[in-house]
């Protein structure tokens, strides 16, 4: 037993269960690192900002390994944006994520889950 957890105790180290809603802040091309557990499967999720121009922020994230690029203002409904975690079910679980403001070099972000009894997501940090 003890061998297991030695086992498997790097992985409780490095890996962080999170709350929802999350906020996070984010630095110019600051990258933050997810896994995301559902149904048996593990699934990547990473994202940045790049560029805030005009009262416009350009956000690019990755989902299991596909890059995508959204723009998002400061004004409702224009601010936000959703990822589905898996189009399995009828009703699939998704993430929905919120940009909140901008301090001049730091954004910061409200994730939501949604529908996401069986989902279980692990912030694995900054870089």
């Amino acid at each position: 037993m003890n061998k297991l957890l030695f086992l498997f105790l790097p992985l409780y180290i490095f890996a962080v269960p999170i709350i929802f809603p999350y906020t996070i802040d984010l630095k110019k091309d600051e990258i933050a690192y997810f896994d995301v557990y559902y149904l048996g499967n593990t699934y990547p999720f990473k994202f940045r900002w790049t560029l805030f121009k005009n009262e416009i922020l350009t956000v690019l994230y990755r989902y299991d390994n596909f890059p995508r690029q959204i723009i998002l203002y400061k004004d409702p409904p224009l601010n936000t944006f959703k990822v589905p975690i898996a189009k399995i079910p009828e009703i699939y679980p998704y993430f929905y994520i919120e940009f909140k403001d901008f301090n001049g070099k730091i954004a910061t972000f409200d994730i939501y889950i949604k529908n996401g009894d069986r989902v279980k997501v692990e912030y694995k940090g900054k870089k």
